[in-house]
């Protein structure tokens, strides 16, 4: 049986009095469980007294150190997720963050929805970026390529991919061949200038040709 919003519980990892106080007020009137935590002493006490079902915390202002630090943090406790809010925050440390499992990232700048977005999507294992935060992951030298220039063969096959369908999977919903797949594959790279799976799909999410809760990757 799902949880529902009064079984789920929150802690606030933060050093900012008006983020606490903030998030207290949006926040402790949907879940049963909301504290608020100042130090990582105060987390890790937290957490081994306590089940939390989500983490929002700002990994540069909080003293974790190192995010490898976080990660193992995080692992006191199992299915425990987790949302980034931060004020500012740079490609490389996206990577680093996503390395560690932590793939939903809000900018304090960004509005309520966006946040409800994240708190969602993470309670539902699934990722969610802002787009203050795609817009830093989708930057290239020079112009992105212009989405309609895919055919609309391409842009089934991109939500496929988003979807989380595998290239045979895609072949046999599409009644073509693993090969002529590949080779779709192969030329909505090219023209999107795209290296992965996963620049492409944050590619499509700021394009508007899948919903940022529902990809895969």
């Amino acid at each position: 049986m799902s949880k529902t919003h009064r079984d789920i519980s929150v802690v606030v990892a933060d050093t900012q009095f008006l983020t606490n106080t903030a998030l207290h007020s949006l926040l402790a009137p949907i879940y049963s469980g909301f504290h608020t935590v100042t130090t990582k002493a105060g987390l890790i006490q937290h957490l081994q007294k306590e089940t939390v079902s989500l983490l929002i915390t700002d990994h540069v202002l909080f003293d974790y150190g190192p995010v490898e630090e976080l990660g193992k943090l995080l692992k006191l406790q199992t299915g425990m997720e987790t949302v980034i809010l931060c004020n500012s925050i740079t490609l490389p440390k996206i990577k680093e963050l996503n390395d560690n499992g932590i793939r939903n990232i809000v900018l304090k700048t960004d509005d309520r929805d966006e946040l409800f977005h994240a708190i969602d999507a993470a309670l539902k294992g699934k990722k969610y970026y802002s787009g203050d935060v795609l817009d830093i992951l989708l930057q290239k030298e020079g112009p992105l390529e212009d989405a309609t220039i895919l055919t609309s063969s391409e842009i089934e096959i991109v939500r496929m991919i988003a979807g989380g369908l595998s290239t045979k999977e895609i072949a046999a919903k599409k009644f073509i061949s693993f090969h002529t797949v590949m080779t779709h594959r192969k030329n909505i790279f090219r023209k999107l200038g795209v290296s992965s799976s996963s620049e492409l799909l944050m590619y499509a999410i700021k394009a508007g040709l899948i919903d940022n809760i529902e990809y895969h990757i």
